[in-house]
């Protein structure tokens, strides 16, 4: 979920060190809003959508959300409305985005509140009331324009897009290098250690869970597997295939060895093996 988690983990490891026991996760310690990015020096190169975009005029109750809508030439497409990462925005990430994106339908993307053209918060319930506005666009265009639509969450994204998908119940989830919750990374990091350490997640945090957002769902989940990630360790991937197993969800991952937090996109084989998983999505 989070760009820079290693850091996070190196802290959290100092911790046990130091003979700490009980660990307090705050929604502040996950997220890089604006503010964060600006006070810690990090340089967000310009990316931004390609020519042509149309920019959304969409609101919530924070204000403004930033939203653009970019259409390729062809015949009908699915809708795509995609979520991204925690360092993720339009203008500096737009780019690549829709350059994985367009070869399987036209792309959706927004900001999140506190991020790029996004006004408010940076937390989990902002990103859930500005989701559930954006979510409901892309709900109404595609059944304005009798298209499927599929969500696709990347890292931070995928709790964020699996939140969506619960109201705008798309044929298809595209959940890339992710994990099942936010108490997943946790137990993930500390490792042989977590049952010494007792972690106190902020109330939202530790209700983000993809597995309960898609509790009913009925379309397919495709989860995408970074073999070299090592922002969010491939073994997530494996524990949120197995939960939403679990309980009944219809799920395909597919793992791209090779591939590291943010390149699954660039592997030779991407393209060819997710178009044909989200092709059975239609059965």
């Amino acid at each position: 979920m989070l760009k820079r988690l290693r850091s996070a983990a190196a802290a959290f490891a100092a911790l046990l060190l130091a003979g700490c026991v009980s660990v307090a996760v705050e929604e502040t310690s996950f997220f890089w809003p604006d503010s964060r990015v600006r006070a810690e020096g990090v340089v967000l190169g310009a990316n931004p959508p390609p020519v042509g975009a149309e920019t959304l005029s969409l609101r919530y109750a924070g204000g403004p959300v930033g939203a653009s809508l970019i259409r390729a030439q062809g015949a009908e497409r699915p809708l795509i409305l995609f979520c991204g990462g925690n360092l993720f925005r339009r203008a500096s990430a737009g780019g690549s985005a829709a350059a994985k994106l367009l070869p399987f339908g036209d792309v959706l993307m927004w900001d999140y509140p506190g991020y790029g053209g996004t006004a408010g918060e940076a937390t989990l319930s902002a990103f859930r009331a500005a989701g559930e506005v954006v979510a409901a666009e892309a709900r109404a265009r595609a059944d304005r324009e009798g298209r499927r639509l599929i969500l696709w969450g990347h890292s931070l994204g995928g709790v964020v897009c699996a939140q969506g998908a619960a109201m705008a119940r798309p044929d298809a989830l595209v959940l890339e290098a992710t994990t099942p919750s936010a108490a997943a990374v946790v137990d993930d990091e500390a490792g042989i250690w977590r049952p010494l350490v007792r972690v106190t997640l902020s109330p939202d945090l530790a209700a983000a869970s993809i597995p309960q957002a898609l509790r009913g769902y009925g379309g397919k989940v495709v989860v995408l597997e970074a073999g070299r990630d090592q922002t969010l360790s491939p073994r997530l991937s494996r524990r949120l295939e197995r939960e939403l197993k679990a309980q009944g969800v219809r799920v395909e991952r597919l793992v791209f060895p090779q591939a590291e937090h943010n390149d699954i996109g660039r592997q030779p084989d991407f393209q060819s093996r997710l178009a044909n998983a989200l092709a059975s999505s239609r059965n």
